[in-house]
């Protein structure tokens, strides 16, 4: 019997304990306890794109930024031409030239900068607009210095540098026409973008009926097309019957 009852005991004491932590775990979590853990975001919201730190530039020039960028791509061929080509032809100075040519042209050039300084601006480039344009003369430098490479110094050299002298005694017209007159300067100018009022239309590409077109000829097919058509039989002529042997009667 004593053992018995010492086994009742723990069994009361077991239920008695479960009971006990089934209503701890029943009772509603405090609101301390549920602020301490990180609110999850809400599915319902959707992920904002990442802002571009490159601004968009506009896709084409106007008439003076086209003009622009012409006389700044002369301009710093000029000093590429005379900063690579003044030991190779020391006696045509080339790098003086450059220097005569900018300050000739000063106010024509400071205009020109402006412009596409400003051509940058309304790109939303703000205060990045000068940077940019800094950046766009050196990658000119850059392009004018590796054609001068594939070409080969000498013989760049013997070209461009006569070039450089002819420029120096252009004049504020002459430079304009240059830039800004294709038919009157006689040449086709190169530019990083097109001119806005320039509209280049093309024909649409022509429709092909692939679905109907006829079914591939198999090899054999194709070879007895490939061999040329018999030459057609040539009539026979006829041959007149030989006359028939003559009996002579002798006499």
């Amino acid at each position: 019997m004593s053992r018995q009852r010492a086994a009742l005991r723990l069994s009361l004491k077991a239920l008695t304990g479960a009971a006990v932590l089934g209503a701890l775990l029943a009772l509603p979590v405090p609101a301390s306890a549920a602020a301490k853990e990180p609110a999850k975001p809400a599915a319902a919201k959707a992920a904002r794109p990442a802002k571009s730190s490159v601004p968009a530039t506009p896709a084409c020039y106007n008439r003076t930024e086209h003009a622009a960028e012409q006389l700044m791509r002369l301009h710093t061929e000029m000093m590429v031409v005379g900063l690579t080509c003044r030991t190779v032809v020391p006696d045509k100075k080339p790098f003086d030239l450059y220097q005569d040519f900018s300050v000739k042209n000063r106010a024509l050039l400071s205009s020109s900068e402006a412009s596409l300084i400003s051509f940058y601006k309304r790109s939303g480039a703000g205060g990045n607009a000068t940077r940019q344009f800094d950046m766009f003369r050196t990658e000119l430098a850059n392009e004018i210095s590796r054609r001068a490479a594939t070409i080969g110094i000498p013989q760049y050299c013997a070209n461009f540098v006569d070039r450089s002298v002819a420029a120096k005694d252009l004049t504020a017209d002459d430079l304009r026409t240059l830039t800004s007159d294709e038919k009157g300067a006689g040449l086709m100018h190169l530019a990083s973008r097109p001119l806005c009022d320039v509209k280049v239309v093309s024909n649409p590409d022509p429709v092909i009926a692939v679905a109907s077109a006829a079914p591939a000829a198999t090899p054999k097919a194709a070879a007895a097309k490939a061999k040329p058509a018999k030459a057609p039989a040539k009539p026979k002529q006829k041959v007149a019957a030989a006359p028939a042997k003559q009996s002579v009667t002798v006499r």
